[in-house]
C-alpha cells in the first residue's frame, strides 16, 4: 500500500509506467468539472471511475481484488479508508469474477488512513480496504478510482 499527496506523484513514476500514466492524469486533471462515471484511458488495462458520495459510518466488510490496483484520489472532502493485509483475513463473499471483488470480515486492528483533499492511496491485491467511511460526520466526497490492471 503506497499513502501519499499528488504532489509527489514524480516519486513513483518508476514502480509501473501504468500507475505513473493514472499518477499524471490524476495530478493533471480537473476531476471537479467532469461528470461521474467510468473513463477509459488504455482499454482494459487503464480506466477510472469519477464518483461523488457521502461518507458513512465503518462497516463490516472490506474489499480486495485480484486482477486490478486500486488508485483511489481524494478531490473534495475528507473520508478514512481502512486498510489491512489480506493474508490472515476470513473471507465474508468469496471472489467474483465479473465484479473482481470479494469481502472480508475487517480485523480488529484494522488502520484507518485519514484522507483528504489531494491524498492517493494505492491498494495491491495483497491490500484489503474499506473506502468511504466518514471520520467524524458524514461528509460530501468527490474520489476518483484508477483501477490499474495488474
Amino acid at each position: 500500500m503506497i499513502f501519499d499527496t499528488i504532489g509527489n506523484n514524480g516519486l513513483y513514476s518508476n514502480v509501473s509506467p501504468l500507475i505513473a500514466k493514472a499518477l499524471k492524469i490524476a495530478a493533471e486533471t480537473d476531476f471537479e468539472k467532469m461528470k461521474d462515471g467510468r473513463y477509459e484511458v488504455d482499454s482494459d488495462k487503464l480506466f477510472y471511475m469519477v464518483q461523488r458520495y457521502k461518507t458513512r459510518p465503518v462497516y463490516e466488510k472490506i474489499e480486495a481484488h485480484k486482477k486490478y490496483i486500486d488508485l483511489q484520489l481524494i478531490v473534495k472532502g475528507n473520508e478514512q479508508i481502512g486498510y489491512a493485509g489480506t493474508k490472515d483475513l476470513k473471507i465474508q463473499v468469496p471472489f467474483d469474477e465479473t465484479k473482481d471483488v470479494m469481502f472480508f470480515n475487517p480485523p480488529e486492528n484494522t488502520t484507518f488512513l485519514k484522507m483528504q483533499k489531494g491524498d492517493f492511496a494505492i491498494f495491491w491485491p495483497s491490500d484489503a480496504h474499506m473506502p468511504g467511511c466518514q471520520i467524524d460526520k458524514a461528509e460530501d466526497v468527490i474520489k476518483v478510482v484508477f483501477k490499474i490492471k495488474v
